[in-house]
């Protein structure tokens, strides 16, 4: 059989790559909280050459912040931007020494976040079975005549979500930043 592609699509601005560069100019991590029926999601994203580099680290249901404190510990991870909506998640896994801090949303971040992100090539390593498929499956949502509207499906979001905390984050604060 064929792939298909869908419709409609948020991300057209993405393409697989066989690693995560070692010399990234800078690298942050990005959780969502999940639990039940959806993932917690750990993504490490980078910056190098033009392009944002994406891994996935984490994409699991029923995990107490315990074990995600402890899979952070012992994967080496950095600085964390993790979901503001859960601020008792991120103080119990901050009391277990870990460097995590929330994203800053406000009206309209999810669209803020995916715009910021539309801005550069994104390099995601063949190993991120998860986010691809979030990739090729997010899409924007319709009107009753089957037109596009400006808002996605919140559906097959939760690397992505994890990817815009950080883009947000790192991105959206520097705006004036110029990048080498």
């Amino acid at each position: 059989g064929e792939t298909g592609i869908l419709e409609g699509l948020v991300f057209d601005n993405w393409q697989q790559v066989d690693h995560f560069p070692e010399d990234c100019k800078w690298i942050i991590y990005g959780l969502d909280f999940g639990y039940s029926n959806d993932p917690t999601s750990i993504v490490k994203l980078g910056y190098y050459d033009g392009a944002l580099y994406i891994d996935e680290l984490l994409y699991q249901t029923g995990l107490t912040n315990s074990e995600i404190a402890n899979f952070i510990k012992n994967n080496n991870i950095g600085q964390i931007i993790a979901d503001s909506a859960e601020p008792k998640s991120i103080e119990e896994i901050y009391r277990y020494g870990i460097n995590i801090r929330g994203a800053e949303k406000g009206k309209d971040s999810i669209m803020y976040g995916i715009t910021l992100l539309q801005e550069y090539p994104l390099k995601v390593t063949k190993r991120s079975t998860n986010l691809i498929k979030e990739l090729r499956n997010y899409s924007w949502q319709t009107d009753k005549e089957g037109k596009q509207i400006n808002k996605p499906i919140d559906m097959w979001n939760h690397a992505i979500d994890a990817l815009r905390y950080v883009a947000m984050y790192q991105i959206g604060r520097k705006q004036q930043f110029v990048w080498a």
